[in-house]
């Protein structure tokens, strides 16, 4: 064990893009919490307001997003009641209401007035610049329809319609998400928070002038309605952890390279009271017996990248420290080359996005630990996190096809693939929350598999399981969440025989490719946890997220956050 070293230099000026920060991560998003119960109801409680005496509009843009009955509740009270909006506004807003389709979201953009232009603070502008800013209304009408293996809150129609109904960054922006159920906040918060990713590298415009002063981008305000003030705090720490698994993924290899992965997971257990954290680097993965982390990032390690096991424990305020826990072991591939079975033919631009896994895990481990000391979501046995973190470069130094290494389970694995190297890292990090941690549930998550995407496409994970109650509950889960989740087959005794070995305990890889991949993968997963842990009932879950993890753009989703959060407050109940 060893603890990390933040920041700093190393070979190859290896440097931070984004300094991992010990106080708020949000930076897009500012959420306005309702503090009493009549939030609850359709009346308006904000702080902030709307218009001015004069009744001029005080935002550039207001939206409003929701289904189109919890939509006019909210609209009777924040616009048509007080007089602000016209006649012709007023209807329409009621004609695209009337006419809003139940199984697609669409919106309508709608200009009330203008301002003068300039620093943008609530129409209060002293600045010499009088070029006219447009001003709007917003109205979103999410789908009232959808498939039974969607989420029901329409939280995919909110992805869609985001940017042309709530607006781009330059206008100030306030907007309202409604809805009748408080089950649907923490999709719909987390679908509006992947719409705006934070993380940029692009320099300044051309027409900026050296000196100049950068105009910093207001957040947008963002009002739940229909939220209890706890639904609304919990909704806000699901978004802020979203936005780090996303911002996490969208850094690039130079600054999120192992070292990165392990200063940020150090911020996020600064940034939560009562955390402790241990972490593991390639001396001490060796020494401890964690053979499959330390060998796939050892080339890396040459460099002076090394690999790293990271723990992060949260034990709740009355539990004791002693309890069970619930383990997260989160696959964290800094990048992947693909090794010496090297990645060709335009398959690796992108492999930055390979510690998705990792990153959700550390995002949702982090908003259950801040909602059990808000008091908003309740843990009742200690929570455990292991980032297995590595390099997977290509060098001297990396592994060979054909080389023997031991996992932490004992067990000896012959390589046939360097480029299956996310279910080795994954088998000291399962074997270690079985065997050492005992959990009585471990989930594992990881950007696995290209077949994953095959089996269950770009919007669900593909999960597997031993638990016939556990995979129903995780299912559930991914609806509520927005986070959505698809069995595939669990059958030890039709995928163990694809990895025999003449030399060793099991291969890494399949000899058949044909024979449902995904599951062989988790089946490998699987091998390394430990054998008295199964016997005595210990529940599995793997959670496959090659495809969700990131948007048609690369850009990184979040996704496992929801999944997680609405997962261990489920089995916190």
């Amino acid at each position: 064990m060893s603890s990390s070293q933040a920041g700093g230099g190393g070979p190859g000026g290896r440097y931070h893009a984004t300094k991992p920060s010990s106080s708020s991560v949000q930076t897009n998003l500012s959420f306005e919490i309702p503090i009493d119960d009549d939030s609850k109801t359709s009346k308006s409680n904000t702080t902030t307001k709307l218009f001015g005496d004069d009744k001029k509009q005080l935002f550039d843009r207001l939206s409003f997003v929701g289904k189109p009955a919890a939509l006019r509740k909210v609209l009777d009270v924040e616009l048509k009641k007080g007089d602000c909006i016209d006649e012709k506004t007023k209807a329409v807003i009621d004609a695209f209401l009337d006419g809003a389709k139940k199984d697609k979201a669409s919106s309508v953009v709608i200009a009330t007035g203008t301002r003068k232009g300039g620093k943008n603070n609530n129409n209060n502008n002293n600045n010499k610049d009088t070029k006219a800013v447009v001003q709007e209304i917003a109205i979103g009408a999410l789908p009232t329809h959808v498939s039974r293996h969607n989420d029901p809150s329409g939280a995919h129609g909110l992805q869609e319609i985001a940017k042309s109904t709530c607006g781009d960054a330059g206008k100030t922006r306030r907007v309202v998400v409604a809805s009748d159920d408080e089950n649907d906040f923490g999709s719909l918060v987390t679908a509006l928070t992947r719409a705006y990713p934070v993380f940029s590298m692009k320099s300044k415009s051309g027409g900026e002038k050296k000196g100049d002063e950068e105009t910093k981008q207001e957040p947008m305000v963002v009002v739940l309605r229909g939220a209890s003030e706890a639904t609304a705090k919990k909704a806000k720490a699901i978004s802020e952890a979203v936005e780090l698994a996303c911002r996490m993924v969208d850094t690039p290899p130079t600054s999120m390279d192992p070292q990165g992965m392990v200063d940020e997971a150090m911020a996020a257990a600064k940034r939560v009271n009562g955390v402790k954290t241990q972490v593991w680097r390639d001396k001490e993965l060796r020494r401890d017996g964690m053979g499959c982390i330390a060998a796939v990032g050892q080339s890396a390690a040459t460099d002076g990248r090394e690999p790293a096991l990271v723990r992060l424990t949260f034990v709740p305020k009355g539990v004791d420290a002693s309890e069970r826990p619930i383990a997260f072991v989160g696959k964290g591939i800094s990048f992947d080359t693909g090794g010496l079975s090297l990645k060709v033919g335009g398959s690796m631009p992108g492999m930055k996005a390979d510690m998705g896994g990792a990153a959700a895990m550390l995002g949702a481990f982090e908003a259950l630990a801040k909602c059990s000391l808000e008091g908003t979501i309740t843990l009742k046995q200690p929570l455990e996190l292991l980032m297995c973190v590595a390099e997977n470069a290509i060098g001297s130094g990396a592994i060979r096809n054909d080389d023997v290494i031991t996992s932490y389970a004992g067990k000896t694995v012959e390589l046939n693939n360097t480029d299956a190297e996310g279910r080795l890292v994954l088998a000291d990090g399962v074997s270690y929350a079985s065997k050492t941690l005992n959990a009585t549930h471990l989930i594992d998550m990881a950007t696995l598999t290209g077949a994953q995407m095959v089996a269950t496409g770009s919007k669900f994970s593909g999960i597997v399981c031993n638990d016939d109650d556990f995979e129903s509950l995780a299912v559930k889960c991914g609806k509520v969440s927005g986070d959505l989740a698809h069995p595939l087959p669990f059958a030890p005794e039709f995928f163990c025989s694809e990895f025999e070995s003449k030399v060793a305990d099991m291969k890494n890889s399949v000899k058949n490719r044909a024979n449902a991949q995904s599951s062989c993968a988790a089946q490998f997963v699987y091998n390394h946890i430990d054998d008295e842990w199964k016997e005595k009932g210990g529940k599995w879950l793997h959670v496959d997220m090659a495809g969700p993890s990131t948007h048609d753009s690369g850009r990184g989703t979040g996704y496992g956050v929801g999944l997680l959060v609405s997962l261990v407050e489920e089995l916190n109940k």
